[in-house]
C-alpha cells in the first residue's frame, strides 16, 4: 500500500510537470502568434 503523504507527492510532481509543460506552451504560442507586430500574414 501506498502511504498517503508518497501519494500527494507523486500527484504534486505529476501537476509540477503538467503546469511546467502548459507554461512552455503559452509561451511558444505567445511568441508564435506575437513575432509579427504589424499584423504579419
Amino acid at each position: 500500500m501506498v502511504s498517503k503523504r508518497r501519494y500527494i507527492k507523486i500527484i504534486a510532481d505529476i501537476i509540477g510537470v503538467t503546469v511546467d509543460i502548459f507554461e512552455k506552451s503559452l509561451i511558444y504560442l505567445g511568441e508564435y502568434q506575437g513575432g509579427y507586430p504589424d499584423g504579419g500574414a
